[in-house]
């Protein structure tokens, strides 16, 4: 029997993750928040933990729990792990990626459609009793230009909602799909060139070739009617440089789910009216979120039963499964 330590602030209200986790037969410690290792006590006995994101699970954080085979994430991320520690301690690290990807894109063109069509800037007027129909800053979405940073699955669904709605697409990503490009007709470019687009969409995963890819050079690049959408990472962007922008009215809007430092409890970005925030919320349906618990919960029983887990994101040595 092993023990698992499930580090979560949703896992325990998601009854499919809880059944699968019961009735495995293993020693359950349940800890319902998102916290460092260093303030759980001894963890010497882990085996596997399931967890959220948590901060600071670096080299340090790691040796505090010596014994672990596995590190399930029940998010796509992880660029909260080290994983060059974690191999060379052995620990598989695994996530969701690809879970929640419809609910992403949807989220993302849901943020687009309410900048471009002023929906935001509508529902302030009405409530402050101006009957104020402006169609001033309003994108037709048919016929604009969808410009892409990122052709993950999250992309590629974003991709596939904006060619539904009649737009042209603008791809910059490392890895260029050509027959999933020809079949929307994404034209694969530079970022330079995406930048330039009626509206820039980040889906970029963050990682040290990523960070900071749009910096203030970037966002200078931007039309001054172009709207920016990030469900990404906070880390890609400049966000100085991005709020700059908007105060300004070099760009004409902004969604943002996610930012540089999470959670955001103080901004100027609170006190531009051309900008929706939301609080990293762009996979969290019940059911995608049911479904990344679920996951994450196979890939540790995967490893602790010595086998390779769906969802690896790492080459731990030596291997876990193997031991």
């Amino acid at each position: 029997m092993a023990h698992i330590l499930v580090l979560s602030d949703s896992l325990a209200t998601l009854p499919r993750a809880v059944e699968a986790l019961e009735g495995s037969g293993h020693r359950l410690t349940w800890v319902h928040d998102l916290v460092p290792f260093a303030s759980l006590g001894d963890l010497s006995s882990v085996d596997a933990v399931v967890m959220g994101r948590v901060m600071g699970c670096d080299a340090a954080a790691l040796a505090l729990v010596p014994k672990a085979r596995v590190l399930a994430l029940h998010t796509s991320g992880t660029d909260n792990i080290d994983l060059v520690a974690a191999s060379a301690r052995g620990i598989a690290v695994t996530n969701c990626k690809g879970v929640n990807a419809e609910q992403c894109a949807e989220f993302s063109f849901g943020l687009l459609l309410a900048l471009a069509r002023q929906i935001r800037r509508g529902d302030i007027a009405i409530r402050a009793g101006r009957w104020a129909a402006d169609t001033q800053g309003s994108l037709d979405i048919y016929g604009a230009t969808f410009g892409m940073v990122g052709l993950g699955q999250i992309g590629k669904a974003a991709a596939r909602r904006a060619h539904a709605f009649g737009m042209k697409i603008l791809c910059h990503t490392r890895t260029p799909d050509p027959a999933f490009g020809a079949e929307l007709g994404i034209t694969y470019t530079d970022l330079d060139t995406v930048m330039k687009a009626d509206t820039v969409n980040v889906f970029a995963s963050l990682n040290e070739q990523t960070r900071g890819m749009i910096g203030a050079r970037e966002i200078a690049l931007m039309r001054p009617d172009a709207y920016f959408v990030n469900i990404a990472r906070g880390e890609l962007v400049d966000e100085a440089a991005l709020t700059e922008a908007l105060a300004q009215g070099r760009i004409a809007g902004a969604a943002l789910d996610v930012f540089e430092h999470e959670p955001l409890t103080e901004s100027p970005l609170f006190g531009l009216e051309n900008v929706i925030l939301t609080p990293h919320q762009a996979g969290l349906t019940h059911r995608a979120k049911s479904d990344a618990a679920v996951t994450a919960v196979r890939n540790a029983l995967a490893v602790l039963a010595g086998q390779i887990p769906p969802n690896l994101v790492n080459q731990p040595q030596p291997r876990p499964w193997e031991n």
